[in-house]
């Protein structure tokens, strides 16, 4: 921490419970359901048991971490054990409801147990973690950089889960929606969620816990932060992430045919508005990640602490080309994954021209009179930018040329899940640039 942060710190009050707690057990839901969903993947496959150690050392840790935000270390777990519990409670009817039973009163009132019992046991994890510390302290301006972290972590998680969704060809295995094989959806049973079925569903569970996530985010801005640019983009984020949601809900329900045979889809007709609504459910899910990104750039303490640094009409221009042209790209990626690989050839180009483009700013950072953080940066946009080239060429080489239209193996789709999810963070980088080089000098 610099000397400038230090001094900041200090002047600032320290934050009440909610406010130093509560992105605590945001974070700790994510983490726990991040694991879970990694856990369960059908190329993965970890041991019940082995999950169950995971989450309860997750919690364990996020009580740890939440003592050390806030002076009442027992209060501090006790609110992060709630928030995570609460989270986790839109996946635990999926395993409280067994296949094939009606959810009648009787089986409500074992789910509403089922519920109280999960809260109690999260609770008292998370506070033996407190225990085991000592007590701390955070600021406001702390608990707003984490909460924002935790936003654009769970929406990082959310577009690699999305690609994984467009790798195996899954996006209509569960053919209704809001619905899931015409029962609610938080209570699909967890029998039923294998295979295409499992990457389709948990995509759609995990984008109900990132439209939370974003709707606290924008709630604690405006009761935590005094950045009026902070709370306006939060709003806005808000409205994307439902947007965003709709999308792909629309991308199922306006297929023109599906056949559902024992209770798999085996078969549909696509719709021409179905398609692009894929395309573009894709693309601006990326684009909300550099919202996030924004978001989370003016959220932190480098960008209230920094002085000096300067940046001219040509790191400007510079950026703001960047963006567009990294925008255009991963457009054109998504014509070419989900339309036609007579978009390949643009791909290519346009990733040389990125490259250039993006190693001539990467070397204008570096510059003494440029803001550090404008360096790092740069120097990220530049590793990132090159292993997307080396992974867009391996992708090419193992899809063949082809549309993909199946699963075809583990290897094909980690190199094209991969390949998308680098592409959302190359974006964001150059979001955060872009506020960098247009920050007035201090």
């Amino acid at each position: 921490m610099s000397g400038s942060e230090e001094i900041e710190l200090a002047t600032q009050p320290p934050a009440g419970l909610c406010g130093a707690v509560l992105p605590v057990g945001m974070a700790t839901a994510v983490a726990m359901w991040t694991a879970g969903y990694i856990a369960r993947l059908p190329f993965v496959e970890v041991s019940p048991v082995v999950l169950f150690f995971v989450l309860v050392a997750v919690l364990l840790m996020g009580g740890r971490f939440a003592a050390s935000r806030h002076s009442n270390r027992i209060r501090a777990g006790i609110v992060c054990g709630a928030i995570a519990a609460i989270l986790d409670l839109l996946v635990l009817g999926s395993f409280v409801i067994p296949e094939g039973q009606e959810v009648s009163t009787a089986r409500m009132m074992t789910l509403a147990m089922s519920f109280l019992f999960f809260i109690a046991i999260c609770i008292t994890l998370a506070v033996l973690g407190a225990a085991s510390r000592k007590a701390g302290s955070s600021t406001r301006d702390q608990g707003v950089e984490l909460m924002t972290w935790t936003a654009f972590s769970a929406t990082l998680v959310l577009v690699g889960i999305g690609g994984l969704v467009t790798s195996e060809e899954a996006g209509l295995a569960v053919p209704d929606w809001p619905d899931s094989f015409g029962g609610n959806m938080f209570l699909l049973p967890l029998s039923r969620m294998t295979g295409a079925i499992y990457y389709e569903h948990a995509h759609r569970l995990f984008g109900a816990l990132v439209g939370l996530v974003t709707v606290s985010l924008a709630v604690y801005l405006w009761c935590s932060s005094s950045s009026r640019w902070l709370k306006a983009l939060s709003a806005f984020a808000v409205v994307q992430v439902i947007v965003q949601g709709i999308f792909g809900g629309l991308r199922v329900t306006e297929v023109e045919s599906t056949t559902v045979i024992d209770g798999t889809v085996s078969q549909w007709g696509e719709s021409s508005l179905s398609l692009v609504l894929r395309v573009v459910h894709g693309v601006d899910g990326q684009f909300f990640l550099a919202l996030l990104a924004v978001i989370l750039t003016l959220a932190g303490s480098n960008w209230r602490t920094a002085t000096g640094g300067c940046s001219d009409r040509y790191d400007r221009w510079g950026s703001v080309v960047l963006a567009l042209l990294i925008s255009t790209q991963l457009l054109l990626g998504a014509l070419s994954r989900h339309i036609s690989r007579d978009w390949v050839l643009w791909h290519l180009c346009g990733a040389f021209v990125v490259l250039a483009v993006v190693v001539f700013l990467g070397v204008r950072g570096g510059l003494p009179t440029k803001a550090p953080m404008r360096a790092r940066i740069g120097i990220l946009l530049v590793i990132a930018t090159t292993v997307q080239v080396a992974l867009g060429f391996a992708t090419l080489a193992v899809t063949s040329g082809q549309v993909r239209i199946a699963s075809s193996g583990v290897t094909e789709t980690l190199l094209a899940t991969t390949h998308q999810t680098l592409g959302a963070v190359i974006l964001a980088l150059a979001a955060s640039l872009l506020c960098w080089t247009f920050r007035p000098v201090r």
